[in-house]
């Protein structure tokens, strides 16, 4: 339902052969702040698009729709499902309904690398899935690892999320920086959520200790998002006697991010491990990298195997706020080492995590599981999205 979530779709649809359309929630509620949310459709959204009402709008395992556009979907005729939501989740067992009753191939999409047993009937649903999927697909390799622990007989295979590079891109950031007041700063910001696991505190321990350090006293927070942790973050950075380093710009859209996100000199992502979550993939990581920033991120769940893939940045054990000022350190009196980072994972975005290049890697793996020459449509079915593609051999 976010607009800029259906960049990779309209690549996909882009592409020869292929022929997209999209199932999508008619209403939701933010997960976060419990804003009403409305579907918003990109201008290149040019393929069929079925708004329809759910029941548990906001709730990510537990929605489902509450009649499914049947009629609408047989006129499209997908020759293939593909479900970005969970394999045990509600609206991931409409998806999979459809596959059958269209007597299609069926695809999900994962993000869980936390091993969870379900209760019923979640646990029933995925194992469903894993049954029923013509291959399973996974966000990160730590996600497919997941899948093959808990018994995944079928192939599976790594597709990583995207970033569009029409939005997050090498930026003039003057104009902002001198809004900010910060002009003559080496910046170290984070983009997201400010909750507990994200881990922003380490951040703030680590800006105090680099303020205290004769060689980093120029240094200063840019920390951009809206959370139950605010609060106490500002809370942090007073008492740590660097209020006035640290700036909060409270929650900005989606279209404004890649400017603050250009702001920065070197992007910190310091998530946390809990019992429940670790971090599943940190898609902001390959949005700073394609803005140019150098990336620094803590060892918890996809972020390490991330930055190593991209090349882009350097790694700190989470919670570790002195071995993240000791990394920031060695970056804020190196500056080529900075410029090296961000080209080599700059570079890399380019070539792996675009919309274009995942949309093709999609393709390739739909295409795969439907061997005939006629046109191939797929259906696909998020928390906030649902997909029906068609692709020509």
């Amino acid at each position: 339902m976010v607009d800029v979530n259906q960049q990779v779709f309209v690549e996909l649809n882009r592409l020869d052969g292929v022929e997209v359309a999209l199932l999508m929630p008619a209403h939701w509620k933010s997960e976060y702040s419990g804003e009403a949310i409305t579907p918003k459709l990109l201008p290149d959204v040019t393929f069929p698009v079925f708004p329809t009402p759910v029941a548990k709008p906001g709730h990510i395992s537990l929605h489902f729709y509450t009649k499914l556009p049947l009629a609408e979907i047989r006129t499209f005729a997908p020759d293939i499902i593909l479900s970005t939501q969970e394999p045990w989740s509600l609206s991931g067992l409409q998806a999979m309904y459809l596959a059958t009753t269209l007597k299609v191939p069926f695809v999900f999409h994962t993000n869980q690398n936390i091993y969870k047993h379900y209760p019923p009937p979640f646990g029933w649903i995925e194992n469903a899935s894993y049954k029923r999927t013509a291959t399973a697909l996974a966000y990160s390799e730590e996600a497919r690892q997941v899948m093959l622990q808990k018994g995944l007989q079928r192939p599976s295979q790594v597709v990583p999320y995207s970033t569009d590079t029409r939005l997050f891109h090498r930026r003039d950031s003057s104009a902002l920086r001198a809004q900010l007041g910060i002009t003559g700063k080496t910046v170290v910001g984070y983009l997201g959520r400010l909750v507990p696991e994200k881990g922003i505190d380490t951040i703030i321990t680590a800006l105090a200790e680099l303020q205290a350090n004769p060689e980093t006293t120029d240094v200063c927070g840019l920390i951009v998002g809206s959370g139950v942790q605010e609060n106490a973050l500002r809370q942090q950075a007073r008492e740590a006697g660097i209020a006035e380093k640290v700036i909060f710009t409270g929650a900005v859209s989606h279209g404004e991010a890649p400017h603050y996100m250009s702001c920065l000199d070197i992007f910190v992502l310091p998530s946390r491990t809990t019992p429940s979550w670790k971090e599943q993939f940190g898609r902001v990581i390959i949005e700073a990298l394609a803005s140019g920033i150098p990336v620094v991120g803590s060892d918890s769940g996809q972020i390490p195997h991330l930055i190593r893939e991209t090349g882009g940045g350097m790694v700190f054990p989470e919670g570790d706020s002195h071995a993240l000022a000791s990394v920031l350190r060695d970056l804020m009196v190196n500056p080529a080492e900075r410029t090296r980072l961000a080209t080599v994972g700059a570079e890399t975005v380019q070539q792996r995590f675009t919309c274009e290049a995942v949309a093709q890697q999609l393709r390739d793996v739909l295409q795969a599981q439907v061997p005939h020459t006629a046109p191939i449509r797929a259906n696909t079915t998020t928390e906030s999205t649902a997909e029906v593609g068609q692709t020509t051999q």
